[in-house]
């Protein structure tokens, strides 16, 4: 099995994930309706999920953990179609730091570096219910067609999550 192949393709697909991801916080910040946020809270789900595996799958445990605490504290946001600023600002950091995990996975590490203290944090923000989520009656999930793969030629994104927050201003 050529394992250089696999972290090649995890590199690449990451990449676009953490894209998507940036792109959809960028979002939020800026959502003026429900269906627009439930649109991107969906998104950034299915990256992080997207993630998990293919971490889980290679042995990348700092990302696949990392990814799957993120996936797991965005199931109550996806009932109820809020998060607040702060959950916005952490997830941005959880993004950045899931980006430098890609990045020493492509110069090599076989193992990047955990982080602890952001799960945790993520488990704190998580637990505080935003007022304006506690007031709304909860949505029923729906599920999203899966979205078609970008050739790798047509989508080179950007490596920095500054770009992204830049560019949504």
């Amino acid at each position: 099995m050529d394992l250089e192949k696999y972290r090649r393709l995890f590199v690449d697909e990451s990449a676009d994930h953490l894209a998507e991801m940036a792109n959809a916080l960028a979002g939020l910040e800026r959502a003026d309706c429900d269906s627009c946020a439930d649109e991107l809270i969906d998104t950034l789900f299915r990256m992080a999920h997207s993630m998990k595996g293919m971490a889980a799958s290679l042995d990348y445990e700092a990302v696949s953990s990392l990814a799957h605490s993120l996936e797991d504290s965005l199931e109550p946001a996806r009932s109820s179609g809020s998060v607040s600023g702060q959950q916005i600002q952490l997830m941005y950091e959880i993004v950045g730091a899931l980006e430098q995990m890609v990045e020493e996975v492509e110069a090599g590490e076989s193992t990047p570096t955990p982080r602890p203290d952001l799960i945790a944090r993520l488990d704190d923000e998580w637990t505080q219910v935003p007022e304006e989520a506690a007031e709304r009656p909860e949505k029923k999930l729906r599920r999203l067609p899966r979205l078609p793969l970008r050739g790798r030629s047509e989508f080179a994104p950007p490596r920095s999550i500054a770009f992204w927050r830049e560019s949504a201003s």
